[in-house]
């Protein structure tokens, strides 16, 4: 049952986002532009990871060519092969493309999922409109329509806020947001994220050090949310005055108030650090080995997966990630040592430069070089507290061999 409402959903969804050339491959936006009227659609955030961020479509209106189009640059293309589609989604070689569609195929879906809609008209003349529908026309080209999807730096909403520029120029004069420069890309997305704690942790770990860069006006229109508020007080400069950018504003659909209850995890974490700090306190050695290697296993294929992201794909926000500082593939050594009970000279080094290593770690907190999540830190912490114990069982055992020999 579960598997003929999944194809349901796949069948309607390309369905609803399918290009709009099936249906008129000839479609002249320009023709009598003076009946245009252009708006920016800015979507409500969904319950699905997809669409946990809002969206961004632009609509055209021309009751003289009869013509209601949304268009949208937040399709993507499904492949044949699934395994091959997850692959170039996980190398960030996943792309994305501009699509016309039917306003009311458009809003049946967001209704449908009861999230909000809201209109901008824009207050273009007559010749500002001609460009910017000129340039619509060719990005819909087959050999324009793809781009290279990049949260940060490329999607829906920044491709709006660049069309604008590319029509008004200099005479485009954007709000000056409160949030520029003092806010980071990680702060901004935890808005968006706090009732899924979870899911802010997976993106916590996997992005590195370029997104705790403080985020300029520009780079705000990333987000749905942050192009339409700058748009509400935003101006074009003319000769001798300005002039709105948004000529009227109204609601599609009314957002609906989602009542989501916050549940922490951080808790997860200390139990897991206190766990740790009961079995050294009642020297439960056997359980102690087994326990750490469960650990160290885990946080070895998390460093994998992290050097994967940093050095395997095409994503700029997963470089330099110094989560891998303490998820690192080196902790299988450690478990090497634990299986082959093997404490000599190279395991003593090894444990010191770790211990070295999760001091630097520890020295991030406070720096504030790449922000951890705050579940991560407890782990560190337990993390020392393994490496610490093991550390001085190898020390104790070294000693043993020299005096001995």
């Amino acid at each position: 049952m579960q598997q003929k409402y999944l194809i349901f959903r796949a069948v309607f969804f390309i369905i609803l986002f399918t290009p709009f050339s099936i249906f008129g491959k000839n479609i002249d936006l320009s023709k009598n532009v003076s009946h245009s009227k252009i708006s920016i659609l800015t979507c409500d955030p969904g319950n699905e990871i997809y669409s946990l961020f809002g969206h961004s479509a632009l609509r055209i209106e021309n009751s003289k060519n009869n013509l209601d189009l949304v268009v949208n640059w937040g399709l993507f293309e499904f492949s044949e092969n699934q395994f091959e589609f997850g692959y170039d989604f996980a190398k960030g070689r996943l792309n994305y493309f501009m699509g016309l569609q039917s306003m009311t195929n458009f809003i049946r879906e967001y209704a449908r999922s009861k999230r909000g809609v809201r209109q901008q008209v824009l207050n273009l003349n007559n010749k500002e409109k001609l460009k910017l529908l000129s340039l619509i026309e060719q990005n819909y080209r087959p050999e324009n329509r793809s781009y290279r999807y990049e949260f940060f730096y490329d999607n829906c909403s920044s491709r709006i806020r660049d069309l604008l520029i590319n029509v008004l120029g200099d005479e485009l004069e954007f709000n000056q947001s409160k949030k520029a420069n003092e806010f980071t890309f990680r702060e901004i997305i935890h808005e968006y994220l706090k009732y899924n704690p979870w899911l802010e942790l997976g993106i916590d770990l996997v992005l590195g050090k370029k997104i705790d860069v403080l985020v300029n006006n520009h780079q705000l229109m990333f987000l749905p949310d942050n192009i339409e508020s700058s748009l509400d007080d935003s101006f074009i400069r003319k000769k001798n005055s300005k002039i709105n950018v948004v000529l009227s504003k109204q609601t599609i659909i009314n957002s609906l108030e989602n009542k989501r209850s916050y549940n922490s995890i951080l808790f997860i974490s200390w139990i897991l650090f206190l766990t740790t700090l009961i079995l050294i306190y009642f020297k439960k050695s056997k359980i102690f080995d087994i326990w750490s290697i469960t650990n160290l296993f885990i946080l070895g294929i998390l460093g994998l997966v992290l050097i994967f992201m940093w050095f395997g794909t095409n994503h700029q926000a997963t470089k330099m990630n110094f989560n891998l500082l303490w998820a690192s593939p080196l902790h299988f050594i450690l478990i090497l040592f634990l299986i082959k009970k093997n404490w000599g000279k190279f395991s003593f080094w090894f444990l010191s430069f770790s211990l070295i290593v999760i001091f630097i770690t520890v020295l991030f907190w406070f720096t504030l070089t790449q922000e951890f999540n705050p579940f991560v830190k407890p782990i560190i912490l337990q993390l020392s507290l393994i490496y610490y114990y093991y550390f001085k069982k190898c020390k104790i055992q070294v000693n043993l061999n020299k005096t001995s020999g």
